[in-house]
Order: C-alpha cells, then structure tokens, then sequence
C-alpha cells in the first residue's frame, strides 16, 4: 500500500476515494530489447508506464523503443532518472551539472514523445513542475519529486505549491538578498543559484559531501536540521552504509 501523508497530494486525484490508501500492482519488464514483447503485453493490461532512463547514459536506443510501445498502446508515461548516486558518487558533477544533465535527459524523452505524438492521447510530455518527473537512486533506496519540496517550501514562501513547482525547476532564481525571485541569473555583476540547485540539490550534496569526507563533527548539525533521526546503531556507521540510511530516511522511495 502507498500512503500520501500530504493532504494536498489528494486534489491530484481524479475519482472520489475514502481516505488516502491505495494499492497499486506494479508489473517489471525488462528493458532489453529480447523482451520487446513482454514490454507490450505488460503495457496492455496497465492504466500507465514509468519509464526508467539512466542518469549518466541518458536516453539509450532501448529507451527509445519503450516509449514508442507505450504510446502506441496510448499509455501515459512517467519518468524516473534512476543512479542519480553514481553522477554525485563516481563523476562528482556539480550542482549545475547535474541540472543541466537532467535537463538534457528529459528534454531527449520529450523528443521521442513529440515524434510518436497521438491526437488522442494528446501532450504527454514530462515535466519536473507537472510532477511527472521523478529523481533517484534504486540502488539505494531513495528518490524525490519536485513536488516534494514544494510542498515543504510553499509554506515557507507563502505561495501556491502549483506556483512553487514551477519556480523550482527551469530559469528560475530566488535572490536572498532581495528577497525576490527572479528570471535573471545574477544580481549586481554576481551569479545566482538556481532555485532546483538550491532548495533542492544543496541539501543532498551537502548530506554526500558530510558523509563520504567522514565529517563527523558536520553530520549530526546537519541530520538535526533536515530532521532525520538515527539509531543508536545507525549513528555507529560510516561510508556508504551510512549515506544509504540517511538517503533513505531523507527521501524514501517507498
């Protein structure tokens, strides 16, 4: 069963259900290209599909395949970018890489669906502030969605959390001076952050960067301020055991 702890996550939904359990049966094709017609089969008894595109290969031939077979069938299509572990843990990427790698990712995913465009089916291109874009690690268990944080920074802001999905994903800037959001990239001869590079990705770089340069006196402060709560056994680990834990106490995946 799938909970949604957030009420407002329950305007998304369509039909009328009591209270906010559902159970949702998952069926795992594999990718390769052999299995081509397990993927169709599959597709045919699904009300939708969640495409998996890796986040360092990107959109491969295969991927490609997949997304023809979903929308053939008119099958809507989410994405999840999965290994976002290996782009922090092997390749190091900045915060505005691995945006920009991301941006490049789903852009190369709307292309496809834009060439196999149904008019029945209509626009069903991904987008992060549509919620229709998710972030991850399958691998270690944990992943997100735009509307996670905007749920979580909505309040903060006082703004409408469809407003704020928005402002977290694009050319879109938050001047802390100012106090002002903004379009514009800099501020007096000086560069901004980009608001999915700062509300989103800094608080998990950080949690990477504390935890595998064994900053131990930096961890607790910061577990403290995210919330996340360990065990006493918990707190005896080190290294990638412990990022796992964290991770997953951070943005579980299920």
């Amino acid at each position: 069963y799938a909970h949604m702890a957030d009420e407002e996550d329950l305007k998304d939904i369509p039909q009328k259900v009591e209270g906010n359990d559902f159970l949702i049966n998952l069926i795992d094709s594999p990718g390769h290209v052999d299995f081509s017609s397990e993927v169709t089969a599959a597709l045919r008894v699904t009300d939708g599909a969640l495409v998996v595109v890796d986040c360092v290969e990107g959109v491969c031939v295969q991927t490609e395949t997949v997304l023809r077979q979903a929308l053939g069938e008119r099958i809507k299509p989410v994405v999840i970018v999965n290994k976002v572990d290996r782009a922090l843990l092997e390749l190091q990427v900045s915060k505005e890489d691995l945006y920009q790698s991301f941006s490049r990712t789903i852009e190369s995913v709307n292309v496809v669906i834009s060439t196999y465009y149904d008019k029945v089916l209509g626009d069903v291109q991904v987008q992060p502030y549509q919620g229709s874009v998710a972030f991850g690690s399958g691998l270690h268990g944990w992943g997100f969605t735009v509307r996670q944080f905007a749920v979580k920074y909505a309040k903060k802001f006082g703004v409408d959390r469809a407003k704020m999905m928005e402002r977290l994903w694009g050319d879109n800037y938050f001047n802390p001076k100012t106090k002002k959001w903004t379009k514009v990239g800099e501020h007096d001869g000086q560069p901004l952050e980009r608001a999915f590079n700062q509300f989103i990705l800094d608080p998990i770089f950080k949690i990477f960067s504390a935890i595998m340069n064994f900053k131990k006196d930096e961890i607790p402060t910061l577990l403290s301020k995210l919330e996340i709560k360990l065990s006493a056994e918990e707190k005896d680990l080190e290294g990638k055991a412990l990022l796992k834990i964290v991770m997953r106490k951070f943005l579980p995946a299920a």
